[in-house]
């Protein structure tokens, strides 16, 4: 007589440490492996400098005590800053019209350029390039080459200024003449990213919107007007919002034509943060600078995504 073979009733997934290990869950598990590296990474190479810097801003130290005996300071390094300090205003003052120039002129400018190597004109990719060639020079390297352009004595600006018949200028000796050349030399330099990312959203928009509007009657400004700026909101809030953070943040161009003079004129808040850390061996108080420049980019970046989302969703 034939036995029946008795199947035994599933028992479900296996267990393992108390826990039954469906499929869902073990593809949780390694998906959390896999997250906590990066993450581990970010805890000790972001996070943990960010809180060690905090830390810094409440002390003094000069770099050499070890660190176990930095003197306790509170928020007097903060409070120096924004009542006593007599550069730190004007380090401000200077950093906040630098990128109020320089976001301005880069946002009409990279526009205006845009629409220019949108249309059908002759040698389109070489002018790409030219305008795009700025932006992969070193900073250093383009702020020294302006720096010799510019010089009062020497320089091809004052040369040609002198053929022309306009007396010699002195440009980054004088204190209202440098924040304005520093400007010039950042826009030159950076204007091409923002072309280009603005020569990618002019094609993204439909051609069917302009040939419509042409239908309809309408001309060049009516269609930059109603069709092409709507459309580039977002695409203007990209560029006004990086480029703002960016500004804010200057410190290259700076360090290298003027180095913060005459008489303050062009100092910044990263260049003053730098000279207080590594010349005058203040870091608590350069650490002060980082955390009051980082809460002025958080605010302003949150005002500029609010005001331009919703013009945007508008």
């Amino acid at each position: 007589m034939k036995m029946a073979r008795v199947t035994p009733a599933y028992e479900g997934p296996p267990r393992r440490f108390g826990i039954r290990w469906t499929p869902r869950r073990q593809r949780t598990f390694w998906a959390y492996v896999f997250v906590s590296l990066p993450l581990l990474g970010l805890l000790l190479f972001f996070v943990g400098p960010i809180a060690f810097g905090l830390w810094v801003s409440l002390n003094d130290w000069n770099m050499v005590t070890p660190v176990t005996q930095m003197r306790w300071r509170g928020l007097d390094n903060y409070v120096y800053l924004l009542t006593r300090d007599p550069i730190f205003p004007r380090a401000m003052a200077n950093t906040f019209a630098f990128a109020a120039g320089g976001v301005t002129v880069n946002v009409v400018l990279g526009l205006s350029l845009a629409l220019l190597l949108n249309q059908s004109i002759r040698f389109k990719p070489l002018w790409r390039v030219l305008y795009f060639l700025p932006v992969m020079t070193a900073p250093l390297a383009l702020a020294v080459l302006f720096g010799f352009l510019f010089n009062r004595n020497y320089g091809l600006v004052n040369d040609f200024l002198v053929s022309l018949g306009i007396a010699r200028q002195p440009f980054l000796s004088h204190p209202d003449q440098a924040l304005l050349v520093i400007i010039a030399i950042a826009i030159y330099q950076y204007v091409g990213y923002y072309i280009v990312i603005y020569l990618a959203g002019l094609q993204g928009i439909p051609k069917e919107l302009y040939d419509a509007a042409s239908v309809d009657g309408a001309n060049a400004w009516q269609r930059l007007g109603y069709i092409t700026l709507p459309l580039l909101k977002p695409v203007t809030l990209f560029v006004v919002v990086t480029n703002t953070i960016g500004a804010l943040q200057v410190f290259d161009i700076v360090f290298a034509t003027t180095g913060g003079g005459p008489a303050n004129r062009t100092m910044t808040v990263v260049l003053y943060m730098y000279d207080t850390a590594f010349k005058f061996s203040r870091m608590g108080r350069a650490s002060a600078m980082a955390f009051i420049l980082f809460l002025i980019i958080l605010i302003i970046t949150l005002v500029q995504l609010r005001l331009l989302r919703d013009r945007t969703r508008g």
